[in-house]
This record gives structure tokens, sequence and C-alpha cells, in this order.
């Protein structure tokens, strides 16, 4: 009764273990809730890049090589950060970079994946939306002419033992509109939360949400830990 992960047999000899020794120890476990997500991040976490489209990239002029004919040392002409795609792309990089790396140092085997995932472990998804004048969910149109500086990211936990379900599923009805992508209907039977933040967002804001991505993640494996590993 009075042994413990952290001091093991210190507390006394069986028969002859004061209560006081075994407070002790129960503190001390209180105090280290390590233990407690022990099994949640023996769980591999694999991160796929945020769904953020945006506007088509202008065309290539006649003048223009093809990507992989230019200098690989010069960057391309078109990388200009306040073009929608390079900073579409940039951002949903530097997400999915920060999200894998920040469970990482919560002791996590975390990598992105954009290939053939494995049978079992947890998958992070999420996608960029905003809200139209309905209040309906709207897949991010990045570079569209909404005039809303905020997104909605919504970030689904996927267990790989189901691979097929969706995060989201296109709206039977659509009304097109040159300002967001379409309607969306998001899948409220997989552990889902939402995030505000702005379109522009700072390191710190990423770093701020990826932090509670990991937290979310860590609660529901410590749960559920087996039902990720069967």
């Amino acid at each position: 009764m009075g042994n413990s992960w952290r001091t093991d047999t210190d507390v006394g000899l069986p028969g002859n273990v004061p209560f006081t020794d075994v407070l002790r120890n129960i503190d001390a476990d209180a105090a280290a809730p390590q233990a407690a997500g022990a099994s949640a991040t023996a769980v591999p976490v694999f991160v796929s890049d945020f769904e953020l489209p945006s506007v088509p990239p202008p065309p290539a002029s006649a003048g223009t090589p093809a990507p992989n004919q230019q200098n690989p040392k010069t960057p391309p002409a078109s990388e200009d950060a306040n073009v929608p795609y390079i900073q579409a792309r940039r951002l949903t990089n530097f997400f999915a970079a920060t999200l894998a790396e920040t469970l990482k140092k919560s002791g996590y085997n975390a990598r992105r994946t954009r290939g053939q995932l494995p049978s079992q472990g947890a998958l992070l998804r999420g996608v960029f939306t905003e809200p139209d004048e309905k209040n309906r969910i709207r897949r991010e149109l990045l570079g569209g002419t909404s005039v809303n500086p905020r997104f909605f990211l919504y970030v689904g936990i996927f267990n790989l033992a189901r691979p097929d379900q969706p995060l989201y599923q296109l709206a039977p009805e659509q009304s097109p509109s040159s300002q967001f992508g379409p309607i969306v209907t998001l899948n409220t039977y997989i552990p889902l939360a939402k995030y505000e933040l702005d379109k522009d967002p700072s390191e710190e804001d990423v770093r701020k949400i990826c932090a509670q991505i990991v937290a979310s993640l860590t609660a529901l494996l410590a749960a559920n830990a087996a039902a990720f590993s069967d």
C-alpha cells in the first residue's frame, strides 16, 4: 500500500509502514501528472497539413521556366509573401512543423505525414474556415474577397483503426461566392475542437494553439489510449 512509482520501497517494510509516509507518497504522485500521461504518449501521432485553400496562382508567363528548370538556389519569381497560395503554403507548413515539434517536446512519437498511414495511432487533421453572413461555416479561400480578419480552425483527432471518417462534408446545398470556399458540415462524431485566430497570425499565436491541441490530445488519450492501440 505504501509503495509508489516515484519512491518504491522507501516508505518502509511490509507490516511497518508509517501512515504519514503513505500520505507523503500520495502527495508526490499527485504532483507528477506525467505518470497519468505515460500511456497517452505511447500512442504514435501523425500530423497532416491543415487544409487552407487559396485563390489559384497567376499563370506563368511565356518566358518563365518551369519550376524544375529553375536554378534551385534561386527562389522562384512567384515566391512573394503577399501571394495567397504562398501565404497558405507557409502557414500550413509552419502549423504542421510547430505542432509536430510541440508533440515531441511533450513526449510523443510524432511526425508529419502526407502519404500512406499505418493502421494504429492517432491522426491530427484540420481545416481553416470562416462563417459567412448567414453564419454558415465555409471552407476558407485565402485571397478571396472576404473582409473577415479571422479564421476558425477546426482540428479533429482520428483513430487510424477507423481511417475512413471524414473531418467534414460538403453541404448538399451550396451558394458559390468569391468571398469563401464551399459550405461545409463538420463531423461531430469525432473529437473536434475549434480555435479562432487572425488570418495573419503571429508565431506566438500558432504556438499557443498547438499547445492547446496537444493538451486536448493528451486528455483524450489518457482516457482512451487502448482504443488507439488495438
